[in-house]
């Protein structure tokens, strides 16, 4: 059985690898990037089930770059994670997950898109 593959898009290098480390003992295999532009190149040239991103990045933001895999990938499920109340929140969103984020909300919401 193939694994279920994440993209993980958080321009802070710590957050990338404890998403990627906890997803890796989910039983998921994961990539990251570091902002929308690496993670729309890698979607291009890879396959994933969900993209997991950060709401407040550098350029393109979460919710924006969330319209964009969608409108690309229209299957494609997006969990926007964020620190602060999103505003502007589309149906380009699959989910929300407000940090901190408790380790089993963020597996159960993997597991409910994958």
């Amino acid at each position: 059985m193939t694994k279920k593959r994440v993209l993980v898009v958080d321009d802070e290098p710590p957050v990338r690898k404890l998403l990627g480390d906890l997803l890796g003992t989910f039983g998921y295999a994961w990539e990251t990037a570091r902002d929308a532009a690496e993670a729309l190149n890698k979607l291009e040239n890879g396959e994933f089930d969900l993209v997991l991103t950060d709401l407040n990045m550098p350029g393109m933001n979460g919710v924006e770059l969330a319209r964009e895999v969608k409108r690309r990938k229209e299957r494609m499920r997006v969990v926007l994670i964020t620190g602060s109340n999103p505003q502007n929140i589309t149906q380009d969103i699959d989910r929300v997950l407000l940090k901190p984020v408790s380790v089993e909300d963020l597996k159960e919401t993997i597991a409910s898109f994958t």
